[in-house]
């Protein structure tokens, strides 16, 4: 039992650590690590690597073999986290394809060794086209333009537009109940604590933090009295606490940027339609992928904070 053990931990215990050795060597030699050939082609070259060196003798089933593959990948990507190589966004925006690129390499793998043992040769003639296909079917990493991504949500509140524009300005004391936990927040996203209006000879600015460790300016470029507020992002030096920004999703980096905002309200009949839009940059070539990454990130925020404006608009109304 013992020697059984052994046997299949001791080669986990390597493959994690030579995964790990390579994804670093990736990072010093500055592989772009941002793009299709990467996500996809890594997770590939890593199937191919951990079915080679599966314990021999065990997981000889087709089942039990892909067991064994992504047992092996997830622990390497825990380990990856643990050892601060990367952060839990990089992760969650990364774990797809890296569990379809790590089957994939891993069927591959798979079929190359059924097709040696199989005498007629049938069998690559049914696998053959599939896997072809699938791997023709990668998305191509072909350059693309930067895209400018508007994400807007809209909320109706109980409460005419003036009260609503006023709310707006500054938003203080915001408690951790007061913001319900999304999954932004799950991922190391720290919640709002309080928005603060400053108005100035050299301009109007909105001071936003988000707990102790962020801290950034929304400069007011527009406003129209009870009906719009615009504003342009600014992430001055020493906006983030050191360690708390996930280098591949850096605002402000190769990647990705957090360009302007704007409330609009809509008078409904003493009812405020309130909308919150973000325009975003995003360079990471990525597509339709990373779109949809942005728009989960900021729908979640936007969702939150116009949550918290009709509760507390709709509690002073109340009250």
């Amino acid at each position: 039992m013992l020697s059984k053990i052994i046997r299949i931990t001791a080669p986990a215990i390597l493959l994690v650590a030579g995964l790990l050795g390579l994804y670093v060597i990736a990072l010093m030699i500055d592989v772009e690590l941002v793009s299709f050939a990467f996500l996809f082609g890594f997770p590939i070259l890593c199937g191919l690597i951990i079915m080679h060196f599966r314990p021999k003798g065990s997981f000889k089933s087709f089942g039990k073999a892909l067991l064994w593959l992504i047992g092996i990948m997830a622990i390497s990507v825990a380990m990856s986290v643990t050892t601060s190589l990367e952060g839990m966004i990089c992760i969650a925006m990364a774990v797809v394809p890296i569990l379809l690129g790590t089957l994939l390499g891993g069927v591959i793998y798979l079929m190359v060794i059924r097709w040696k043992q199989e005498a007629n040769g049938s069998l690559k003639i049914v696998t053959l086209p599939i896997i072809a296909f699938a791997l023709l079917g990668l998305p191509a990493n072909q350059p693309m333009r930067p895209e400018i991504y508007e994400i807007s949500n809209t909320i109706e509140i109980n409460a005419p537009p003036e009260i609503v524009f006023n709310m707006l300005k500054s938003i203080p004391d915001i408690s951790p109940q007061e913001i319900p936990t999304r999954m932004s927040h799950l991922l190391g996203v720290p919640k709002p604590t309080e928005a603060i209006w400053e108005e100035s000879p050299n301009g109007t600015i909105r001071h936003s933090h988000w707990g102790e460790d962020v801290h950034f300016i929304e400069r007011i470029t527009a406003i129209e009295k009870n009906r719009l507020i615009a504003w342009d992002f600014e992430f001055p030096e020493g906006w983030i606490a050191e360690g708390l920004e996930d280098p591949h999703v850096k605002v402000g980096g190769k990647y990705f940027n957090i360009l302007s905002g704007e409330y609009l309200l809509e008078d409904m009949d003493g009812k405020t339609r309130l909308s919150l839009t973000t325009r975003t940059y995003d360079n990471s070539q990525l597509g339709a992928y990373s779109k949809f990454w942005h728009e989960f990130f900021f729908e979640d925020f936007h969702n939150v904070i116009l949550i918290l404006v009709k509760n507390r608009t709709e509690a002073k109304i109340s009250g």
